[in-house]
């Protein structure tokens, strides 16, 4: 097979200072240096803990370029092979690994995982900082472990992490490691494998190891890349980036890509992204973190470190968020627990007018997660029993019902993504009300000869006069009008009348409310 060289993503270095935040049922880890980590608290991490801090019976395989598996912050959640008797020189468990006690070096056919480099590699300019730091980093966002007072703290507090070197102290590598990394995952009993790096070419023995992956019941995150092309970040669309945008037959779902925002959930500067590829995004500026540790050099003498920024550091928070679910739910499929997280993101087109439609689900949202687990409505927030009635499951955890088919369609275009519960799960979520039409839509109750344009809350403005309307609306705007019955008139309420045509934009009022839980404010 042709072998190309792929290259991580781990860029753009700058300076955070880190706010208060205070959280309700929380379970704060005593590690000293978390408050270094602004990412888990503005996912609310804390919440989550108090529901679950992982265990050791979920593997996470962290393909990349090694982790320092002596790091006292991560050595106590470094998976081992149990089957295996070290220093025998003797393939005990038939694996065709001889010794590999805590994973594979696939670079320098080695048992040992850690990253490799020479003392003096910077000065003599043979290795990059960030190649040799890269996979130790991404191993303390998923699992350092916590609540130990000492560093920092992963997502999960305790995991098992199967560390496969696949790139250089120089970030680099090929595909043929990552397939035999891929297979070693499986083949070894990893849950989740981690991709924190990317590259330009298609490559179909990759794509038929990571669809033979995902049929195994793994889970693949992978990352949507920094900016590439000229220093422009990329519209994944139109330019594939890979392993992101690796797809299954029939053109299957089988690898979450996740883009990165900074603290203000915006796209970051440098993050790819693209409808087609890219599935979340989650927090990836100014990360703190493990470092590979080496007393006698100078440029790696630091136990933890910051501040690194990179798509490649998205990643951990999802492949470790999704080991959280496993650790609870452990029989969950990886079709489920991919429902799970995309169905509960919070939709940040608002924050990102110049990407709507590009961020996928929106924002990762632990605790949505967490909260939809709990109540068993993980199937995703379009949900019905066995009755006709479809609902919406909010931010509350409320169920609201779509009193019509037309209500409906002004959110949605189609019924594909309901999801089917058992009556028994449905009488669980407590009534949250009506939906009420999407704001921009014209309606007229059907005794009233009025017509009316929605806005936010379901409030509803009287177009004054037929010369406002066809400025709105265009000269066909009475086959844009919903009838509604008298008995649902008391959903909504009645605003100022619409008095000219600058007083109202029906484009802005749909597309500045993009969800329901932002129509009834619940965000």
């Amino acid at each position: 097979m042709k072998i190309r060289k792929i290259v991580y993503v781990f860029l753009c270095f700058s300076l955070f200072l880190i706010g208060n935040f205070v959280y309700a049922q929380e379970l704060l880890p005593n590690d000293p240096d978390y408050f270094h980590q602004w990412y888990l608290q503005n996912l609310k991490m804390p919440q989550v803990w108090a529901e679950a801090t992982g265990n050791k019976n979920v593997t996470v395989a962290v393909i990349d370029s090694g982790v320092d598996v002596a790091h006292p912050d991560l050595h106590d959640n470094i998976w081992v092979n149990q089957k295996e008797i070290l220093g025998d020189n003797i393939d005990n468990d038939n694996n065709g690994y001889i010794d590999d006690i805590n994973g594979w070096d696939f670079i320098d056919n080695s048992n040992d995982p850690s990253p490799k480099f020479e003392i003096n590699c910077l000065a003599n300019k043979t290795c990059n900082e960030d190649g040799v730091l890269h996979g130790t980093f991404i191993a303390g966002i998923i699992g350092a472990v916590g609540n130990n007072g000492l560093g920092i703290t992963g997502v999960n507090w305790q995991v098992k992490i199967m560390p496969l070197r696949v790139l250089n102290q120089n970030g680099n590598g090929d595909t043929y490691d990552v397939e035999r990394a891929i297979d070693y995952a499986i083949n070894n009993g990893a849950d989740i494998i981690n991709l924190s790096f990317v590259g330009e070419t298609y490559d179909l023995s990759l794509q038929q190891a990571l669809e033979k992956a995902f049929q195994k019941g793994l889970l693949i995150f992978a990352a949507a890349g920094n900016e590439g092309l000229g220093g422009k970040t990329i519209d994944l669309d139109f330019y594939k980036m890979y392993p992101i945008c690796h797809r299954g037959a029939n053109n299957e779902k089988i690898i979450i890509g996740v883009g990165a925002s900074d603290e203000d959930n915006k796209l970051a500067d440098f993050s790819n992204f693209g409808s087609s590829c890219v599935d979340i995004i989650a927090p990836g500026q100014d990360f703190y973190s493990t470092l590979v540790f080496n007393p006698l050099s100078n440029n790696f003498n630091k136990y933890y470190g910051g501040s690194y920024s990179g798509t490649s550091l998205a990643v951990p928070l999802v492949s470790g968020l999704a080991a959280l679910v496993k650790s609870v739910k452990p029989a969950l499929t990886n079709r489920e627990i991919m429902d799970l997280i995309l169905n509960n993101a919070d939709n940040i087109d608002l924050q990102n007018p110049a990407y709507v439609g590009k961020l996928g689900r929106g924002l990762l949202d632990p605790v949505k997660v967490f909260k939809a687990l709990k109540l068993g409505t993980f199937k995703g927030p379009l949900i019905k029993g066995s009755s006709k009635a479809v609902y919406y499951f909010g931010q509350d955890s409320r169920r609201y019902v779509f009193p019509d088919t037309n209500t409906f369609l002004s959110w949605y275009d189609n019924y594909n993504d309901v999801k089917q519960i058992s009556d028994s799960e449905l009488a669980k979520i407590s009534l949250g009300g009506n939906v009420t039409f999407r704001p921009g839509t014209l309606i007229k109750i059907q005794t009233d000869p009025k017509v009316y344009a929605v806005t936010k809350g379901g409030i509803l403005r009287w177009v004054s006069n037929e010369q406002i309307v066809q400025a709105l609306y265009g000269n066909n705007w009475q086959n844009l009008i919903y009838d509604i019955p008298d008995s649902f008139f008391t959903n909504y309420k009645l605003g100022e009348p619409i008095l000219s045509a600058s007083d109202y934009n029906p484009f802005l009022e749909k597309n500045s409310i993009l969800s329901i839980d932002i129509d009834k404010g619940l965000m």
